[in-house]
């Protein structure tokens, strides 16, 4: 489990996209997509941005997440999915953000207007805005395509 301190440091420090090619394509209904990324500071901190359509029946409903290493989980996005009650009994409906805190992993949502200025009905403009969020430098070197986007 990550302190606080180390997981503040880890969601804010620069990172760039090592992904292949200048295309990222955004994942069609029910697909998912993992994207690589490393520390502009270190390379040997590695991270993950997961992208998961997992609605079947819900064309807009979208998970993103980041992810250091393997294994510690720092942010999650969900859009279109059930409200979410936080350990204090407060419920946060959808779209909302989870930020890691010391002692609940991602446990705790928040609205994510309050967090993230984006727009909650264009999935790929919250992928550009959520790589924001996350210290991502060099987003403007790929185009993103839609896939299946509504």
């Amino acid at each position: 489990m990550l302190t606080q301190k180390e997981a503040d440091y880890y969601i804010n420090v620069l990172k760039s996209l090592k992904h292949r090619g200048t295309i990222i394509k955004f994942p069609s209904p029910t697909e998912h997509i993992i994207i690589e990324a490393e520390s502009n500071n270190n390379n040997k901190d590695l991270f993950k941005f997961y992208i998961n359509r997992k609605g079947k029946y819900n064309i807009k409903k979208c998970t993103y997440m980041s992810r250091y290493k393997n294994t510690h989980d720092l942010l999650r996005i969900d859009i279109e999915g059930p409200a979410h009650d936080n350990p204090d009994g407060t419920t946060i409906e959808c779209p909302h953000i989870h930020i890691y805190k010391e002692g609940y992993n991602l446990s705790w949502a928040y609205p994510l207007p309050q967090i993230i200025k984006t727009d909650p009905e264009n999935l790929l403009q919250i992928l550009i805005d959520f790589f924001e969020y996350n210290k991502v430098t060099n987003i403007n070197h790929f185009s993103y395509q839609e896939g299946g986007l509504v």
